[in-house]
């Protein structure tokens, strides 16, 4: 039964992050844009004349969102899961990215992880905080399912009050219904 049921979760994650693979999420276009290292030794597709040769990209990306508390990619998959209207339920897409992050916390046994629960802004306030901690709380699930202890995570729901998008649209409400994963010192 047990054996089953574990071979049933890697299925679900392999296909997870086979899915993933073949999209990506929205990427918001504002003054806050993440720096993106692409392994060429450039960065947001500046050539830095080689000077990242022999760094782990993976190692720098997040030393750089310990500096300063800000997104970035590590292994090339942006660490903000996204949700429906309403809800908290974690699609293929954000499977994906849960698995993702699963392996890499999985090879830094230090590292710690702050899960940022995120609404737009219908609704209410105090309904918008509960529904960011449910969205948190749904991506450390998945994180504990995938073999990172509890103890190394942290929940936190901002509901409306950090948006990502500042427009009263369904396009600037879906970058909104997010958690964002970040690795705070």
């Amino acid at each position: 039964m047990m054996n089953h049921k574990m071979t049933r979760m890697l299925l679900v994650s392999a296909l997870s992050v086979l899915l993933a693979a073949c999209s990506d999420p929205p990427v918001d276009e504002g003054a806050n844009k993440p720096v993106v290292l692409d392994g060429t030794g450039g960065i947001n597709g500046l050539e830095t004349n080689g000077g990242l040769k022999g760094i782990d990209l993976n190692t720098l990306g997040a030393m750089a969102a310990l500096e300063d508390d800000k997104n970035y990619a590590v292994g090339g998959v942006q660490p903000t899961i996204y949700f429906g209207y309403d809800s908290f339920d974690l699609d293929a897409k954000g499977q994906a990215v849960v698995s993702h992050y699963a392996r890499y916390l999985s090879t830094k046994p230090m590292l710690m992880a702050s899960l940022e629960g995120h609404c737009d802004d219908r609704g209410s306030s105090e309904y918008n905080m509960a529904l960011g901690e449910r969205r948190a709380k749904a991506v450390r699930e998945a994180l504990i399912v995938s073999g990172i202890p509890s103890s190394r995570i942290r929940v936190i729901s901002f509901g409306e009050e950090k948006p990502d998008a500042e427009g009263r649209d369904e396009s600037s409400w879906a970058k909104n219904r997010r958690v964002e994963l970040k690795f705070p010192q």
